[in-house]
């Protein structure tokens, strides 16, 4: 028996591994840029369950029923033998089912529906065709927060052909509230495809939408695991319990109709009655009706795929270092510090596939254990999939070493050989920052004569904080390789280089550096040193153009800046800002005709609240 829950986000496989013949030996082609290597993996691990997930939101007086409904399917699911992550209510937040459900090859829920067509217009999928969930965690059966398709379409990435079962919520099977009328056939369809669309979108990766509004008397769970049966065939299933209001297959008037929101994909009805007049739709199937449960299983190939006998390659991947995270060493690995503060916490993965392929992903340890499992689509050539730190239980993995191994499968089944590359997690620190980021000490005053640079060690650490400028030239060291306890650090650059001048205006970066017994790095902020720093959409253009200048001053102007342009071969003219706050303004201007091409001159001068006179000039090319 497989049985996790979602406080702890567990996150097993999307499809179970399918194993190579055991080989010994490794293959094979390694590349000293990126440390690839393609191998022929031993059959050392065991193969990985399906994953499922039961999720049962808040449902007013009937959250009780639900949770036990849940309770019941998840057992059936381990009893079939696949890994079951529980994500109920009171815990049946966003974050806790998107975080649950990657990777996952079934998902039930049960809980509210929150459909279209329906009484609640207009018609909009930021809270419609999706889930009704806890707003918090611990929160009331009675507060439910909806999340639609949008936001499905967006974030939930599920195992590739993966089930969708929605259970008891109004809309899905086409039926709406309890105390409306039966619908049209044309709405009951519609409710049907638009709920099961975000979920059918390619991104997100079902295959088929089961939606069931009375308790069903049948074990799906165990239907999946049952070799040779479609997915038509299992919703056809009779109840085990016959006098149970649609439970189970109906079969008075099937109805079969083409998606309109998802292309290619159909729906089929089971409403109980003969006539418009007396059925209900309670029982509804969408998506791929033929997927077998082989296919769901990874165990035969999809449909129009038969007769492909090539398996794919990965033929590169590698790791992308973060921009202002970086490793100490020519031949340290890409390196991520996944510790929850934004900076660097995930692994960019690039790959180059030979052809279209589910890519199941394994993270290994130091110690060759996998740690993390899950699976990604690319439609061949390059592309990356990221990898966001964490385990299987949804914790972020400890610092070291770690190999990201990959086996591509494609629609056939032809499994191709396991590459892996190199990556590194260090976290010893922990949100950096620069405050402020911007400031002008040249001046003299106390406006913004400084800022401060801290740093929290989640362990003790040798610390270095120094100041580079743009071209990476040392400017000052402000501390040099100090020991350090946990907690917040803190150092104060108060715009002087080493010798007691201060710096020429400019952008700079402040570089932490921390080592511990796993390794050195560092991160880099971003620190502007001016009086005013202007940004704009574009520095460059034609007589004509029209440019709006933000400026953003160090300290607190006393008005408004005064704007010069000088513009070539004119006669210099000003620009009129429009003032935010007494520290940003805009001004918008258009480059006039009749001059020449070349270099234009935009000066901003201002003064400060104390007084003093600032001023710095910005260059656009006129072309």
């Amino acid at each position: 028996m497989y049985h996790t829950t979602a406080l702890g986000y567990a996150r097993e496989a999307a499809l179970r591994s399918v194993l190579i013949v055991a080989a010994l030996v490794a293959l094979l082609i390694v590349s000293s840029a990126a440390n690839f290597t393609a191998t022929v993996r031993a059959a050392d691990e065991p193969a990985t369950p399906l994953k499922a997930v039961i999720i049962v939101g808040p449902t007013h007086s009937s959250t009780s029923e639900f949770l036990a409904q849940g309770e019941e399917f998840a057992d059936q699911a381990e009893a079939a033998g696949m890994a079951v992550t529980r994500v109920f209510h009171p815990y049946a937040t966003w974050t806790a089912v998107k975080n649950a459900t990657e990777s996952a090859n079934l998902v039930v829920y049960f809980g509210h529906g929150n459909g279209w067509p329906s009484p609640y217009a207009p018609f909009q999928e930021t809270t419609k065709n999706g889930f009704g969930l806890n707003g918090t965690a611990g929160g009331s059966s009675s507060s439910v927060t909806y999340y639609g398709g949008d936001k499905i379409r967006q974030s939930m990435r599920l195992a590739p052909n993966a089930v969708v079962v929605l259970y008891r919520a109004c809309y899905a099977s086409g039926n709406g509230e309890e105390s409306q009328p039966v619908p049209t056939l044309s709405v009951a369809l519609q409710r049907v495809d638009n709920f099961a669309a975000a979920f059918l979108a390619d991104a997100v990766g079902g295959s088929t939408v089961f939606a069931l509004g009375p308790r069903q008397y049948v074990n799906y769970a165990a239907a999946l695991m049952t070799p040779g049966l479609s997915m038509e065939d299992i919703f056809r299933l009779n109840s085990t319990k016959p006098g149970y209001s649609s439970s189970g297959w109906v079969g008075t008037s099937p109805i079969y109709e083409e998606s309109t929101r998802t292309p290619g994909a159909q729906m089929l009805l089971d409403p109980k009655g003969s006539t418009p007049e007396t059925r209900d739709y309670y029982r509804a199937l969408s998506g791929e009706l033929g997927m077998t449960t082989d296919t769901w299983r990874g165990d035969a190939p999809e449909v129009g795929h038969e007769d492909d006998v090539v398996a794919p390659e990965v033929t590169s991947l590698a790791g992308v270092q973060a921009a202002d995270t970086l490793p100490v060493g020519d031949s340290a690995p890409p390196t991520f510090t996944p510790n929850g503060d934004g900076i660097s916490d995930t692994m960019r993965l690039n790959h180059t596939v030979s052809e279209p392929a589910y890519l199941q992903f394994a993270i290994r340890d130091a110690d060759g254990m996998t740690v993390r499992r899950f699976t990604s689509w690319t439609e061949g050539d390059a592309a990356s999939t990221t990898w966001d730190g964490r385990d299987d239980d949804g914790a972020f993995v400890p610092e070291g070493r770690y190999v990201v191994a990959v086996t591509p499968k494609d629609r056939a089944t032809n499994l191709g050989l396991e590459v892996s590359a190199p990556v590194k997690v260090l976290t010893s620190m922990k949100s950096p920052k620069a405050k402020p980021a911007h400031f002008y000490a040249k001046d003299g005053d106390s406006l913004a004569a400084s800022t401060k640079l801290t740093v929290t060690l989640e362990r003790a650490a040798t610390l270095s904080w120094s100041v580079v400028d743009a071209s990476g030239t040392p400017v000052r060291a402000l501390l040099s390789a100090q020991p350090a306890s946990v907690g917040p650090q803190v150092v104060v650059w108060d715009g002087r280089d080493e010798q007691g001048s201060y710096v020429p205006n400019g952008v700079y970066s402040a570089i932490v550096t921390a080592t511990t017994e796993a390794g050195t790095y560092s991160h880099r902020l971003t620190v502007h040193v001016m009086p005013f720093n202007v940004t704009a959409p574009v520095w460059s253009g034609p007589a004509g153009t029209t440019v709006t200048f933000t400026i953003k001053s160090a300290e607190p102007l006393t008005g408004w800046p005064r704007i010069e342009i000088r513009q070539p071969g004119l006669p210099m003219y000003t620009g009129y800002p429009v003032r935010y706050s007494p520290k940003l303004n805009k001004f918008t201007i258009t480059l006039k005709s009749g001059g020449t091409p070349g270099p234009v001159k935009i000066k901003v001068l201002g003064t400060d609240t104390g007084g003093g006179k600032q001023q710095q000039t910005y260059v656009f090319t006129l072309e």
